[in-house]
């Protein structure tokens, strides 16, 4: 059996990795931004422009 541990506590020598915060932080911005510029590129609102191939 797998010990009980509070929600969100990991377990000792889980795999699970930890992203640091202003890589996603710099990611996520990256992205909006990028979106942005395909939207202004199309001349559409931002939010009505898919990422990625679609």
């Amino acid at each position: 059996m797998y010990p009980a541990t509070p929600h969100g506590a990991a377990l000792r020598g889980a795999r699970v990795p930890h992203t640091p915060v202003l890589p996603r932080l710099r990611a996520a911005l990256r992205r909006r931004w990028r979106e942005a510029q395909r939207a202004a590129a199309m001349n559409v609102s931002t939010g009505t422009v898919k990422r990625g191939r679609a």
